[in-house]
């Protein structure tokens, strides 16, 4: 019976349920890209802040150093840390532990000089292979900042610091900041709250927006599926009222159409999850960069599949509630 329900649905109700299969395949492929999206997008965006540097500065309390032991504890807690030792206009500094926390910097030339080089802000007014104190200068840097009066030279072996810059993880901010600060008391560790505070509430303000826009796009769904489900049971009244006179329960013949629905459900999501990774990969390189990776994850297709099959047999569910209006007399004399 219930395949018979099925074949004469896909007979005569093509349209109708090809309606109801785009709308559901659609909702989850929207479903698959906002999800897998909602997944990755704080640990994407706390990549693409550290373009804007430190969020930390470790500076002394009652004193004018810093031990550089702070570089190792803080990398140490999974942080980034750069020491600069501060002499007037000239900053010595570690290329390599430095270019993480400064890819804001504009540089013309090397970043990374060797002894006996350095880098010149662009306000100093020295040109590429000019000399300065003894060095010779191999990049030019432009920030905006203090830095583009400034000469930056390699450090050398050295226990003490000015400063210590610090990239922490933004969710492990504080907790990070706490622990320093327990190690070394002596040290102040002041959060660069502009860069934290917008990191924090760009990344809830994603999220939240992802997460209503997930809604409202089932909602839709829902309604959509929905108004095609009601007007299959109105089109249909004639075999659900042959099937009540003969016996059958509103129940069983509601479940008929929930089974189709869910059975739908389960089509659309196979082809919507396969074009919503790709259409994933799309929008992250096209926001992101980087390759173009598909990138399934079973724990997003579990999720949609969830998901839609809730929308369907709820839209689907709202819709069989007229099968408990149809009288059979009524419908098989024609009124």
């Amino acid at each position: 019976m219930f395949f018979k329900f099925i074949i004469r649905a896909l007979k005569y109700r093509k349209q109708r349920l090809l309606l109801a299969f785009a709308a559901l395949a659609v909702a989850a492929a929207l479903a698959t890209v906002l999800f897998g999206t909602y997944g990755t997008v704080e640990r994407r965006l706390r990549d693409e802040f550290r373009a804007y540097g430190a969020n930390i500065t470790a500076v002394p309390v009652g004193g004018t150093t810093v031990p550089i032991e702070v570089v190792a504890a803080a990398e140490r807690l999974g942080a980034n840390a750069a020491p600069f030792v501060m002499n007037g206009e000239q900053v010595g500094f570690i290329p390599a532990k430095t270019e993480p926390l400064t890819s804001f910097w504009h540089v013309r030339g090397s970043r990374t000089p060797a002894p006996g080089e350095c880098l010149a802000g662009e306000l100093m007014n020295l040109s590429l292979g000019a000399s300065y104190k003894g060095c010779r200068v191999v990049g030019i840097v432009s920030t905006g900042g203090p830095e583009d009066q400034q000469i930056f030279s390699p450090l050398g072996e050295t226990s003490l610091a000015s400063y210590v810059q610090i990239r922490a993880p933004g969710d492990r901010m504080d907790q990070i900041r706490a622990e320093l600060s327990k190690q070394f008391p002596t040290v102040d560790f002041r959060s660069i709250r502009a860069v934290t505070d917008t990191e924090n509430a760009v990344v809830l303000k994603i999220r939240a927006s992802l997460l209503a826009l997930t809604l409202v796009i089932l909602i839709i769904t829902t309604l959509c599926v929905t108004g095609n489900f009601t007007e299959m049971v109105l089109e249909r009244a004639k075999e659900i009222a042959i099937l009540k006179a003969l016996g059958a329960a509103e129940r069983r013949i509601a479940a008929f159409f929930i089974s189709e629905s869910a059975a739908l459900a389960l089509a659309a999501t196979l082809v919507g999850y396969v074009a919503g990774v790709f259409a994933a990969a799309a929008i992250g390189r096209q926001i992101f960069g980087g390759a173009f990776r598909p990138q399934p994850d079973a724990m997003v297709f579990a999720g949609v599949i969830v998901v839609m099959l809730v929308v369907a047999t709820t839209a689907t569910a709202i819709a069989a509630a007229r099968i408990w209006s149809i009288e059979p007399a009524m419908i098989l004399r024609g009124e």
